[in-house]
């Protein structure tokens, strides 16, 4: 197991416990409706921001042309009956 993965392991159990925790005393503070508010609003906003990102374009260099796109053709295979 290389050192960055299990950092992110231990990061990833780490931040479980945590939500985990802020949910239950949370619920403690607030009352559970406001939680099931926060929690669908938190869950909303995440949603949103998922379907208005703009997927990266690299940028290719001024020096190499694009090569240009040809459509892919897929062979049918047949039914041997």
């Amino acid at each position: 197991m290389t050192k960055s993965r299990f950092r992110n392991m231990v990061l990833g159990i780490g931040a479980t416990a945590a939500a985990i925790a802020f949910g239950y005393f949370g619920v403690q503070y607030f009352g559970r409706n406001n939680m099931f508010t926060i929690a669908a609003a938190v869950g909303g906003a995440g949603v949103i921001s998922y379907v208005l990102q703009k997927p990266s374009q690299p940028q290719a260099s001024n020096s190499e042309p694009e090569a240009p796109t040809a459509p892919i053709k897929t062979q049918r295979r047949r039914n041997k009956s």
